[in-house]
């Protein structure tokens, strides 16, 4: 089998091992058990578990930050800009459990701190892309972009961890369109 390919399934196990398992930490033996091969093999393809982790949380990010990167393209303030990000935002960890827990920083031990690192960073460029595409009609907004932005990354997390809390089973796209709506009403004039 192809190292690609290997590597894909391993990471696809352990997408899988955080969508399917209440506790909130996954040894490489599991990993490797689940992924149907040795724990040796596992290290063939990653030199760390934190290289596995790492690597899993950077294709979260670049599927979300490239989505950003398509928002922000549009030169003029359309406010279901924001919307739309938050919408894609919240279904794709609706449909993508394990970087819920991922983003949530569940999964993630003392020994994973750079994977603590990029997530907090995800979550400040999160931040910062809002605050960009805010930032096209400050005027529209009830208070500055900064702090509207905040707002909804705020709402981000705080849904991640609701979906967590309910073991996945409320899942977020049955309130979403509500919850936009609260926050159209405090963000907008």
């Amino acid at each position: 089998m192809a190292v690609e390919n290997r590597k894909q399934i391993i990471l696809q196990s352990l997408v899988s091992l955080l969508e399917e398992r209440n506790l909130s930490k996954v040894t490489t033996a599991l990993l490797a058990e689940k992924s149907d091969i040795s724990e040796a093999a596992l290290y063939k393809h990653f030199p760390s578990k934190r290289s596995i982790y790492l690597e899993l949380f950077s294709f979260c990010d670049e599927t979300i930050s490239s989505k950003c990167a398509e928002y922000k393209k549009n030169k003029s303030f359309d406010k279901n800009d924001s919307k739309n990000l938050f919408m894609f935002c919240i279904l794709f960890i609706e449909k993508n459990k394990g970087f819920a827990r991922l983003l949530s920083r569940e999964a993630l031990s003392a020994n994973e701190q750079n994977v603590v690192d990029a997530t907090n960073q995800f979550y400040e460029r999160l931040e910062l892309n809002f605050k960009q595409l805010l930032n096209k009609n400050a005027k529209a907004l009830v208070t500055q972009p900064g702090v509207s932005s905040q707002l909804i990354v705020t709402t981000f997390e705080g849904t991640i961890s609701r979906y967590i809390r309910s073991k996945f089973k409320e899942k977020p796209s049955q309130y979403i369109e509500n919850i936009w709506i609260l926050l159209e009403n405090t963000l907008f004039k």
